[in-house]
């Protein structure tokens, strides 16, 4: 059995609370109209449209419309809207990226700090002639700041690789000269 939907015409309407009252066609009571009882895409109405309507009555007796329309108006159609997924998805996306960026330049510092600078793997002032032990052939040698290897060489005191001083105190430890 389809519902009865009886006509009116709006008498006041209140924009900014969203309800107003219809007078009814066949007379009687005023009913009240919410924005709630109109379909969601609906315009707001005028007064002076006609509304068509469901009489409801409240538990206290009090008359109300309930799926209302405005007669001769469609409907907006809906916008189209993009799932909140998508947009979670980019939100994921550049958090994925700022963590992977945080981590590549963590990682970077990392290592930069693993091969420490001339200044700072300096145990004593003044001491630049670099004691390494050769990786091929196990030997303790000497570098001055001036030969070729000294920029590139780096001192692992864990491995035993010493600062001297002076070339007379590496070769009295048992270090021999760079031949570059």
């Amino acid at each position: 059995m389809k519902p009865i939907l009886t006509k009116g015409q709006l008498i006041t309407w209140k924009e900014g609370r969203g309800f107003g009252f219809i007078k009814a066609h066949h007379g009687g009571k005023n009913v009240f109209l919410h924005i709630s009882a109109l379909p969601e895409n609906s315009p707001h109405p005028k007064v002076g449209d006609t509304i068509l309507y469901q009489r409801v009555i409240t538990p206290k007796g009090k008359v109300r419309a309930a799926k209302a329309s405005i007669a001769g108006i469609k409907p907006k159609s809906p916008k189209p809207s993009f799932p909140k997924q998508k947009k979670r998805g980019r939100i994921q996306t550049m958090i994925g990226v700022i963590m992977l960026s945080a981590m590549a330049l963590i990682i970077l510092e990392f290592r930069s700090s693993r091969s420490p600078g001339l200044i700072t793997a300096i145990t004593k002032p003044g001491c630049t002639i670099k004691g390494n032990i050769s990786i091929n052939t196990g030997k303790k040698i000497y570098h001055l700041p001036n030969m070729a290897d000294y920029q590139t060489t780096v001192i692992s005191p864990e491995q035993g690789e010493k600062w001297f001083c002076t070339e007379a105190e590496a070769m009295e430890k048992g270090w021999s000269k760079a031949s570059k």
